[in-house]
């Protein structure tokens, strides 16, 4: 038993890698379908269905369906690009989809007053079962379906709008089949109500190219024509027009209205003019098709073995993106415009989830910034000789003694300085005037989401912190007796490397906040190998001769940092590039983080560890969510050592 648990937990592991690996390769078509290359995507053993985080920008894949399945490369990433097909709109017109019931209002009340009518008629209308919020609450519910239904539809045709591969017979074969295990078949339709069954009918039609028979219907809806063309192909012609041009609800809503609507409203009242009335008392068991009661408010019916969100986590999801929306315009208005710096709102967007996400950990660190400036400005105990109070102290008397004896015959003996005293004194640690942090991330393609997510939350904290850092440096300048500035500048590097954030010596507020939410949204694991080597050779021939006689008297301090998932492609060049930079007085230090194989180990410690008077490789594991505290400890560390030298 524990044999087989081993080797069912092993296969796991080495499904979620490959999909991992897949997905990576996958990440620039997924951007183009989303409109979001921000967006992660990591498969979850314990999930049975999609869950859909706004606020992480993650897409938890069900890695356990997927397997239970077998599904293949393209049957996984229909999954995604089905559960995904209406992100981009979502994100454009997140209220809209928010506010369906209000713009929905009128037809509501004419619905809802047809079937109070309808009840009145029958002498129930002061029935509790009757009552017109009941009535109500199942008159949103039906139209919200229908829209829900006609989205999922525009969700399916946009999947095969945009990726044609699906259109082919094997890929829509397998379609079908999962839309078959999710209860979307042909006998489904005669088990529903007209209305509802006329909701569900076009679905239906795209997969199998067949108008279902809708039972108690004596003409079939889609017989009809509208502008001389058949009604399904009307319908079909017009979402297709629409998703080629880009288009979404502010212009699907009214065409629904339009042209669909109608005709579901009319099925609906032809069935509560056959319906039968009676009073609630004793009548509990009343047989409507499909509803053992139609005005009871029950839970939306479940897909059956469904690997999509419900109505109900979408309305979630929409929630918590209007909340994200409403935050970053709260912040852009009250902030500098950034977008002649190449920062786009989407970007300050992402920035400020993950600057909030981190909030706590930045405060504490504002905390230790400020209690690190005092020290280091701090007051000391010091005897004082010569002083006109205090002890008599000898020394002071020999050599005011001259002053003494005219004292003596005057009678007045104030102001003798033959004294001593403690008294306290500012005293401010010699400090550099110039501390430089560089930061060096690995963006090569083995960085997965999880990785980079880490990498992310870490650079944001530590960036946005020493920022803080710097500003109070500027304020206790005076107190401090000297100006310390601390700089710090990103480097990616994978295939090759990127400064991706400067020095921002000229001190320009705009520069310096779009630079580091590039550091931020730019991290996404794009830059094919792991070639550190070269990035940290670049930051040392950076190095002029002036600076490095400054490092080595300690007017400037140079400390780097590399966070990395794996071992350096050539660890001959990164140990020397290391060695060369503690060579020039920097500080170096690196970060490894997921799971590793013994041998990248080994040449992690090669690089980093063996050879050096102490550790400068510090390897997390699996355990990357440590990642953003490790490196907030390391620079405080650092900062401390220089501060309370």
């Amino acid at each position: 038993m524990n044999m087989f648990n081993f080797d069912e937990q092993t296969l796991v592991e080495e499904s979620k890698k490959q999909c991992e690996e897949f997905l990576q390769k996958e990440q620039r078509s997924l951007a183009t379908f989303t409109g979001d290359s921000s967006l992660m995507y990591i498969p979850d053993s314990k999930l049975q269905r999609f869950l859909f985080d706004p606020s992480k920008g993650v897409l938890y894949l069900p890695l356990e369906s997927f397997l239970d399945r077998k599904l293949d490369d393209n049957q996984i990433m229909w999954h995604i690009y089905y559960e995904l097909a209406l992100y981009p709109d979502w994100k454009q017109q997140t209220r809209k989809y928010l506010n369906r019931k209000k713009d929905w209002q009128k037809e509501i009340d004419r619905m809802t007053s047809y079937i109070l009518a309808r009840i009145k008629k029958e002498g129930l209308g002061k029935d509790s079962a009757y009552q017109p919020k009941i009535i109500s609450n199942y008159v949103i519910k039906e139209i919200l379906d229908l829209l829900h239904l006609l989205d999922k539809l525009t969700s399916f045709l946009r999947v095969l709008q945009l990726c044609p591969i699906y259109r082919d017979e094997e890929n829509f074969g397998k379609i079908i089949s999962y839309m078959k295990q999710t209860g979307k078949n042909m006998e489904s339709i005669s088990q529903m109500p007209k209305h509802r069954a006329f909701a569900n009918s076009f679905l239906i039609i795209e997969l199998y190219k067949i108008e279902p028979k809708i039972e108690e219907c004596i003409k079939n809806p889609f017989d009809r024509k509208i502008f001389n063309q058949p009604f399904f192909d009307f319908i079909h012609y017009q979402l297709i027009r629409q998703i080629n041009n880009g288009q979404g609800i502010i212009e699907r809503d009214p065409f629904i209205r339009s042209f669909i609507f109608p005709t579901f409203e009319q099925l609906w009242k032809e069935e509560i003019d056959q319906m039968e009335f009676y009073e609630s008392k004793g009548q509990e068991k009343e047989q409507v098709k499909g509803s053992k009661n139609p005005f009871e408010q029950s839970k939306v019916d479940e897909i059956p073995d469904s690997l999509e969100s419900t109505q109900e986590e979408e309305k979630k999801i929409l929630e918590e993106m209007l909340d994200i929306s409403t935050s970053a315009q709260n912040m852009i208005q009250n902030e500098i415009d950034l977008v002649p710096y190449g920062i786009s709102q989407a970007d300050q967007q992402l920035f400020q989830f993950y600057s909030n996400k981190m909030k706590s950990e930045r405060e504490q660190m504002r905390q230790f910034w400020k209690k690190l400036i005092g020290d280091a400005k701090k007051e000391i105990s010091i005897k004082k000789d010569g002083e006109i109070k205090g002890k008599l102290d000898l020394d002071s008397f020999i050599n005011s003694y001259p002053d003494f004896i005219e004292a003596e015959n005057k009678g007045n003996y104030k102001n003798l300085p033959i004294f001593n005293r403690y008294l306290l004194e500012s005293q401010t640690n010699i400090l550099p005037k110039r501390i430089e942090i560089s930061f060096v991330i690995d963006n090569s393609g083995s960085m997965n989401a999880s990785k980079i997510e880490a990498a992310r939350k870490a650079l944001a904290v530590t960036l946005l912190s020493i920022d803080d850092f710097n500003r109070y440096l500027k304020s206790n300048a005076e107190q401090l007796n000297q100006k310390v500035e601390v700089l710090s500048e990103t480097w990616f590097f994978g295939s090759k490397y990127y400064n991706i954030k400067e020095f921002n010596d000229k001190n320009v507020k705009e520069k310096e906040k779009s630079d580091i939410i590039r550091s931020i949204v730019k991290l996404d694991a794009t830059y094919g190998a792991t070639d550190d080597a070269s990035c940290l050779r670049e930051i040392s021939n950076a190095i002029t001769s002036i600076q490095e006689n400054e490092l080595k008297k300690g007017k400037q301090i140079k400390i780097v940092f590399e966070m990395t998932d794996g071992a350096s492609s050539f660890p001959g060049s990164a140990k020397e590039a290391v060695q060369e930079l503690l060579s020039k007085n920097v500080q170096v230090y690196a970060f490894q983080i997921g799971k590793n194989s013994k041998t990248n180990e080994k040449i992690f410690n090669f690089v980093w560890n063996e050879g050096c008077k102490q550790s400068r490789g510090v390897m997390i594991g699996e355990q990357v969510e440590k990642l953003p505290q490790e490196l907030l400890k390391a620079v405080g560390k650092n900062m401390q050592s220089i501060f309370n030298n």
